[in-house]
């Protein structure tokens, strides 16, 4: 059910989740938590008085190419012990579902505890996320640049804060992002409570043009770059030099960046790196229709895609028509045969995640039905958000 938000519940609320998660301090007193909390949904279930499961429901919009839409990230997901087995969550997450649809929200995001455990619900995994580790005589290689400059400093400097949000703003209207949360003020501001002792480096080149971003910690002798963003090759080189100059402090280095970032072109000596792309992100389809229609696709002008098995979110069932037409694509239920078939979780690994159709195909998770080939226009997601 979906909770009323008075002092009572959100006493319950705090309890559960200081249990859950293990806190041993008073959430009501965290920032980050009630940041989250003064902008969220609630849903719980309740036996003999008590809240026994509890789920955070935060409303976003999230960058599809060209198209704002509707994104609600799920979190805190937890039930006592005593409670597990009991049906609670599947409960809430089919509750949460519905009344997403209801108010037009086309997809959710979340970080699984488990994958396997979510994917009951329709969720996939679709966002990955690259992690280099650097041997620190590989920054060596990297020399101040003879224009332009980095500046260094927090995220309370007003001006360094326009300019990262500005780079920000210009790669979400690139047209290239595929599922990326467009962060409103108080998420940034919280993403600074969130990681304490956060700097901000930007460069900006000779004509004071910002080019590269980087958020970094440092945290008993390792700098990681948590976040780190440029437009330009000079850009990305000045944050490399600028992260070198930490090598007489810091005796480790690692940098987590986007799957599609190639960071590593720059380095002379890549057997130095240690790449990892791991899983960070699932995302659930619920509206197919409105999720369709925000992705180009190249090779016939139009196309029949089949889904199948949704359980909860049924009204994806069936075929839908994808046409092209000006650059516009216009998604409508059809009864003509398919050309594609596929489970709502496997077309969630091609729309938004980093699967192809053609890679689909060939693992057995779409089914080709005719000879009408098309390809998605494969986006990117250059930023991160937890929940």
């Amino acid at each position: 059910m979906k909770l009323n938000k008075n002092k009572v519940t959100l006493n319950q609320i705090s309890s559960l989740v200081e249990y859950a998660f293990l806190k041993n301090y008073d959430v009501q007193k965290d920032i980050n938590f009630k940041s989250r909390y003064n902008h969220s949904d609630d849903y719980g279930e309740f036996h003999n008085g008590k809240l026994e499961s509890y789920v955070m429901v935060n409303s976003f919009k999230s960058q599809i190419f060209n198209r704002k839409v509707k994104m609600a990230g799920v979190g805190y997901v937890a039930s006592y012990p005593e409670n597990r087995g009991h049906g609670d969550i599947s409960k809430i997450m089919k509750e949460i579902l519905l009344d997403l649809h209801s108010s037009g929200v086309a997809f959710s995001n979340l970080a699984p505890w488990s994958e396997t455990f979510y994917r009951q619900y329709g969720y996939e995994n679709t966002i990955y996320q690259k992690s280099y580790v650097i041997n620190p005589e590989m920054f060596r290689h990297y020399k101040v640049p003879k224009k332009g400059k980095v500046l260094r400093g927090k995220w309370n400097d007003r001006d360094l804060q326009e300019q990262v949000l500005n780079m920000y703003r210009v790669q979400l209207d690139s047209g290239n992002e595929r599922n990326t949360v467009i962060r409103q003020k108080w998420w940034w501001n919280r993403l600074d409570s969130y990681y304490p002792g956060r700097f901000i480096a930007v460069y900006v080149d000779e004509n004071s043009c910002s080019q590269a971003y980087m958020f970094y910690r440092i945290i008993n002798s390792q700098f990681c770059a948590e976040e780190i963003y440029f437009s330009s090759k000079e850009g990305a080189l000045a944050l490399l030099n600028f992260i070198g100059g930490h090598i007489s402090t810091c005796t480790n280095f690692k940098i987590i960046a986007s799957e599609e970032s190639m960071i590593e072109d720059y380095f002379p000596e890549q057997k130095d790196l240690k790449i990892t792309i791991s899983p960070y992100m699932m995302s659930r389809i619920i509206d197919f229709a409105k999720i369709a229609s925000c992705i180009n696709f190249g090779g016939a002008n139009e196309v029949n895609l089949e889904v199948k098995d949704d359980q909860i979110c049924n009204w994806n069932n069936g075929v839908w028509k994808l046409t092209r037409d000006s650059g516009e694509i216009k998604c409508t239920k059809t009864k003509e045969k398919p050309n594609y078939s596929g489970t709502i979780t496997n077309w969630t690994k091609v729309l938004l995640g980093h699967l192809t159709l053609n890679q689909a195909v060939n693992l057995e998770l779409i089914e080709a039905n005719s000879s009408n080939m098309i390809e998605f226009v494969k986006g990117k997601v250059s930023f991160y958000d937890y929940f």
